[in-house]
């Protein structure tokens, strides 16, 4: 302890000094004697002796009474003892405050690094939730996207086969009526200048090739009817079936016009679908490719909150076991510091009440010399 090391200190200064300088007379000495003698008898030097410091202090300053030191001199040494545990103990207060105040920093800078890294796990948690849920529904999206482009495929067959049935029914309708208004022109043509330009009537032969023209229109047609009928064909007899022939063909071209027009719309109406079709597959397959960089985004970013929750958590562990390392080492400096502080506190109240006892022991001393 560096209070018994300034002690001893003071002692090997104080002997020297008073082995350099003579006793008075003998009846100095007695006189020291006698009062040391009433010192040892009094309740404060009972108290001292009982510790190990005020022990050893009043041994020491016996020693040096009974070799010649003055009652001054002691008391000199004391209060310089004194004086050096109180500056030594002002000293190690303004130690242990900058040592405390550095600790508890840390202490403090540890705490809100680990509840920053406890908020930081928290919202990584909160991000990875979140971002699964976003996962889930981007593979979600994008498998309803694969169902939807084998929708508008199936679709975009059925139509292209439907319209190639209808392109073929169209082309043998529009042969066929094409075929029938010929052969109508051809009667028409055949009977007027054959009968009526002739001023005459057919011959079998004629008759038979009307017959195979006619045939090519269909048996059961109502010209057809009307020629079999017919045993003379004579101009009043042709005149009515070539009128009806005129009426056949226009009726036939009307037909031929409109399936025409009909067969123009419904191209048009496929073109249009097919269009909108294509139209719908690319922004399908623009979401498709947002939600591919949409999902890889997500994914990273899982992974990079996943991290940050490791990284996190193991941060908030370092810092919690830096915070009680501190916590640790504040303590034992604090109970460091006390201890110190009370063993100062009482060898300065033990050094306090032996130069007390000094002062009031040499008072009693002068006091007869003065009478």
């Amino acid at each position: 302890m560096r209070t018994f090391g300034i002690v001893l200190a003071s002692i090997v200064v104080l002997s020297a000094t008073v082995t350099a300088v003579s006793v008075n007379s003998g009846d100095f000495q007695q006189l020291q004697g006698n009062f040391l003698v009433q010192l040892q008898a009094t309740p404060a030097f009972k108290a001292l002796s009982s510790s190990e410091f005020g022990s050893h202090l009043l041994e020491t300053i016996t020693t040096l009474l009974q070799t010649g030191g003055t009652f001054d001199e002691v008391i000199k040494l004391l209060e310089e003892l004194k004086n050096n545990l109180e500056t030594e103990q002002l000293a190690d207060n303004s130690d242990f405050t900058t040592a405390k105040a550095s600790i508890e920093g840390d202490i403090k800078l540890n705490r809100e690094k680990a509840a920053k890294a406890v908020q930081e796990y928290g919202d990584a948690t909160i991000q990875v939730k979140n971002l699964i849920v976003a996962i889930n529904d981007l593979r979600g999206k994008l498998r309803n996207h694969k169902k939807q482009l084998k929708s508008i495929l199936d679709q975009r067959k059925s139509l292209e086969a439907s319209n190639a049935e209808e392109q073929r029914e169209f082309a043998k309708r529009n042969g066929e009526q094409r075929q029938v208004i010929e052969v109508l022109g051809t009667l028409i043509t055949d009977l007027t200048n054959k009968v009526l330009n002739a001023q005459g009537s057919l011959s079998l032969v004629e008759q038979k090739q009307l017959f195979d023209q006619i045939d090519k229109i269909g048996g059961h047609s109502p010209i057809s009817v009307l020629v079999d009928l017919t045993s003379t064909f004579d101009q009043n007899t042709v005149r009515l079936i070539i009128g009806k022939l005129e009426r056949l063909r226009e009726a036939i071209k009307a037909t031929l016009a409109a399936d025409e027009a009909n067969h123009e719309k419904s191209v048009a109406t496929f073109k249009a679908m097919i269009e909108k079709l294509q139209e719908l597959e690319d922004d399908i397959r623009n979401d498709e490719e947002k939600s591919k960089v949409q999902l890889k985004s997500s994914e990273n970013a899982k992974i990079s909150e996943t991290e940050r929750k490791a990284t996190n958590e193991l941060l908030e562990k370092q810092s919690n076991t830096a915070r009680e390392a501190s916590e640790a080492q504040l303590e034992v400096a604090t109970d460091n510091y006390e201890s110190r502080t009370a063993d100062r506190s009482r060898s300065i109240a033990i050094i306090t009440q032996v130069i007390q006892l000094l002062k009031a022991s040499e008072q009693e001393q002068q006091a007869p010399a003065a009478l």
